[in-house]
């Protein structure tokens, strides 16, 4: 029970939090201001061994079909182009403004069939730079051809909306802070291939044309395993003073592998990824809800009943407790 529970009220806290912050700074005043985040850092060759420093912000990519009609390796592979820089280091150690990769690893990502056509299918040549990838370039030999460059990644994130991104890349996660007033610092943005951070107290999430059930889904992914967004620096001015907002001209969800969720427990109350979960056998009344729930992955890729209004409303108020 205390599993099931304790998924439900966390999705239930998240999603009134978000309809909760987007009131009020919906109605706060907006300032376009200057972007910290514009200017190209200084140190432009980021070591492989960074890969995992700054949460996890380094070594990462767009990622785009090369549509040339050659022959491989020469042609057919895929443009890769290092985000929030001018240049990118290809296989032979030159910078260039994107590198060609002959062939990119995308067994390393460990992704079943489902996780992975979302990536594949993003990386259409269509310049949307719908894929976001983290990993490295390597250098890998072509018997009697050469030497030809090929990606190896660690991640995948794939475009939630239909518009190019626009702006500077940055991780968004939550903060904890909660505020009486507003604006408030809820977010805090890591800009990608960077170390550099800065609070955020509202996303433009319109701005990506992406729609309302993806735009909610960003919310709750924010609070499990972070969203990547791409935009631009603005202002919102409250009775707590002046915060900072990024537009998101297009979010990035990271791709993962959907468990198999299983009900248990003596009274069918546990939604978990271990088939036949036991439990004690006190029976609640609330317990009753979950006979007609659905019990799946929820947005943070772990399982959990699904919440309804109908759920909802039945743990408000169980069977048998009037």
């Amino acid at each position: 029970m205390l599993e099931a529970r304790a998924h439900t009220m966390t999705s239930r806290i998240a999603t009134l939090f978000a309809i909760a912050l987007a009131a009020p700074l919906a109605a706060a005043c907006t300032d376009t201001v200057e972007d910290e985040f514009a200017s190209e850092d200084d140190v432009v060759d980021v070591d492989d061994s960074k890969s995992d420093i700054a949460g996890g912000t380094y070594t990462f990519f767009t990622i785009e079909r090369d549509l040339r009609r050659c022959a491989s390796p020469y042609c057919g592979g895929y443009w890769i182009d290092r985000v929030n820089a001018s240049t990118t280091k290809c296989h032979d150690g030159r910078f260039q403004e994107r590198c060609y990769v002959a062939t990119a690893d995308f067994d390393r990502l460990g992704l079943g069939e489902a996780a992975l056509d979302p990536v594949l299918s993003g990386m259409d040549g269509s310049g949307l730079q719908k894929v976001l990838v983290r990993g490295t370039i390597a250098r890998k030999t072509w018997s009697g051809v050469g030497v030809f460059g090929e990606f190896r990644p660690t991640e995948a994130w794939v475009g939630q909306g239909p518009n190019a991104p626009d702006g500077p890349f940055a991780m968004v996660e939550e903060t904890g802070v909660r505020c009486i007033t507003t604006p408030c610092p809820y977010f805090r943005e890591k800009k990608l291939n960077s170390s550099a951070t800065a609070s955020l107290a509202e996303i433009g999430w319109e701005a990506s044309g992406a729609s309302e059930d993806a735009i909610a889904k960003a919310h709750g992914q924010i609070f499990t395993n972070n969203v990547v967004i791409a935009g631009d620096r603005y202002s919102v001015r409250g009775p707590g003073g002046r915060g900072n907002a990024r537009t998101a001209t297009q979010f990035y969800f990271r791709a993962v592998d959907a468990k198999t969720c299983f009900v248990g427990g003596c009274s069918g109350q546990i939604c978990s990824e271990n088939e036949g979960a036991i439990s004690t056998c006190e029976f609640r009344p609330e317990y009753a809800c979950y006979r007609d729930a659905t019990c799946e992955p929820q947005a943070d890729g772990e399982c959990g009943w699904t919440e309804t209004e109908e759920l909802t409303s039945c743990l408000l108020n169980p069977p048998g407790t009037n």
